[in-house]
């Protein structure tokens, strides 16, 4: 992947807002809007919008930069070649970045698809050595800037989170956090060859995927005794915490056939912001290697990390030896018993420490001003864009665009889609899914809202 700046563009025109293209409200929205946030404190504005519309927002705001999640499809990597030949900046801020495993790193460096990037945000000094090792010849522009949305586990931005929902009981809190979500791949081939086809040949073992998916798939299936182990032992307020991209349908199914004895001791929340969760709760526990364990320990939660199959592209050794592991119901509720009341779990303590300044950077709630103020220096140098080369395409584009936000929508609303999905759920799950997790514009307003609220009382305080 080459990083690097571009040529002056013709036009005299000065530059648009910057263009943050958001993958997953769930995980992403909070850390892209206070980045936009710190941005328009800066004086550089900002617009959220859903990943779907990377094609659109180029005549819909005439942008300085456009933010990608990732650039790792050929079609991405044409489009910001396309960019820079507008004179328009490109940068790749990950939402998935630890790129923990050797075969993954050329894959997510732009090995095979040469995108053309002027600024890459990497979470860790070993995603940016692969960077760099792919070709970059301007260095300075790959940066080590940790995780941004770790920033919301610190003060101030940890008060503008929606709150967890209320306990039920003087017990302590269990969150319990799944992550099956290859699950929902089992006997669907058509989407399975979406997910991997285009990876096969490229990243070393990931052609082992439906051992993976049937992991998932088993593990599953078992996830419901250890949560009724928990429910039965009645020490606990357990609260079910499904991963967004999961079939969160699995657990409500499960649900509605429990007992209310049982449910007395149940909260489901498949929707608050994460960071709310783990804030609140007084252990949590993750299933093999999730990133929610990392999450705990930057917050001095202790966890417990439920262990199956250890399948090679879920668990990592490494990961797992930094966390108490369980693997049987049985032993679960005093294994639980044990840990809450030691928050930080002295023996892990050390290990933990220098696992998070190795793989985030530094988790210290200045990762997103660090990112704004990159951006910000960025554009103010840049040089005009060519906006003669915007074609009648770009103009139907951005009509579309402008058309749904105004009745509330993303770019790629379709309004009989839920039917579709309801008559051929197989065939537009994918699509069904991929909207659920879009941000609309009411989203963006609620979140910068919050932000808003807090900058207000921190200026009467």
């Amino acid at each position: 992947m080459k990083v690097n700046g571009h040529a002056a563009a013709s036009s005299s025109s000065q530059p648009g807002p910057v263009v943050l293209l958001v993958d997953n409200k769930v995980r992403d929205l909070k850390m892209a809007a206070l980045i936009a946030h710190q941005l328009e404190e800066m004086g550089v504005p900002c617009r959220l919008e859903p990943l779907e519309a990377f094609r659109a927002v180029v005549g819909a705001y005439q942008p300085s930069m456009i933010i990608f999640n990732h650039l790792n499809a050929s079609h991405l990597a044409g489009w910001s070649r396309h960019l820079a030949d507008m004179g328009i900046l490109v940068s790749v801020l990950p939402n998935e970045g630890f790129v923990y495993d050797d075969e993954w790193r050329p894959f997510m460096s732009g090995h095979f698809h040469s995108p053309k990037v002027d600024h890459f945000f990497c979470w860790n000094a070993q995603h940016r050595a692969a960077l760099v090792s792919e070709g970059s010849d301007k260095t300075q522009n790959v940066h080590v800037v940790g995780v941004p949305r770790f920033d919301f586990f610190f003060k101030p931005w940890s008060n503008s989170l929606p709150p967890a929902p209320p306990r039920t009981s003087k017990k302590p809190r269990v969150l319990f956090c799944t992550n099956f979500v290859f699950a929902r791949l089992h006997n669907n081939a058509r989407e399975q060859e979406m997910l991997f086809g285009g990876t096969q040949q490229k990243i070393k073992g990931i052609e082992l995927y439906p051992a993976a998916i049937g992991s998932h798939w088993s593990s599953r299936n078992k996830i419901t005794r250890y949560l009724e182990a928990l429910l039965d032992d009645g020490r606990f307020e357990v609260l079910l915490r499904p991963h967004p991209n999961e079939d969160r349908s699995f657990y409500e199914r499960w649900m509605e056939k429990l007992p209310a004895e049982r449910k007395a001791n149940l909260v489901y929340d498949p929707v608050t912001t994460i960071t709310s969760l783990i804030l609140d709760c007084d252990l949590e526990i993750s299933c093999e290697s999730c990133t929610t364990a990392v999450e705990s320990w930057i917050a001095k939660k202790p966890t417990i990390e439920l262990v199956f199959d250890k399948n090679p592209l879920l668990y990592r050794e490494a990961h797992g030896q930094l966390n108490f592991e369980c693997d049987s119901h049985e032993k679960l509720p005093e294994m639980i018993a044990h840990h809450i009341g030691a928050p930080e779990q002295l023996e892990k303590k050390e290990l933990r420490v220098k696992h998070l300044e190795k793989w985030c950077g530094s988790a210290d709630g200045l990762s997103c001003h660090r990112i704004a103020t990159i951006i910000a220096d960025a554009v103010r140098a840049k040089q005009p864009a060519d906006w003669s080369k915007l074609t009648a395409a770009d103009s139907r584009r951005a009509i579309k665009l402008r058309t749904y936000q105004a009745v509330g929508q993303a770019y790629h609303y379709d309004p009989f889609l839920l039917f579709k999905h309801l008559l051929m759920k197989k065939r537009y799950a994918p699509k069904y899914k991929a909207y659920r997790k879009s941000i609309l514009p009411r989203d963006v307003a609620a979140a910068k809202a919050e932000l808003e609220a807090l900058r207000t009382i921190s200026a009467k305080s």
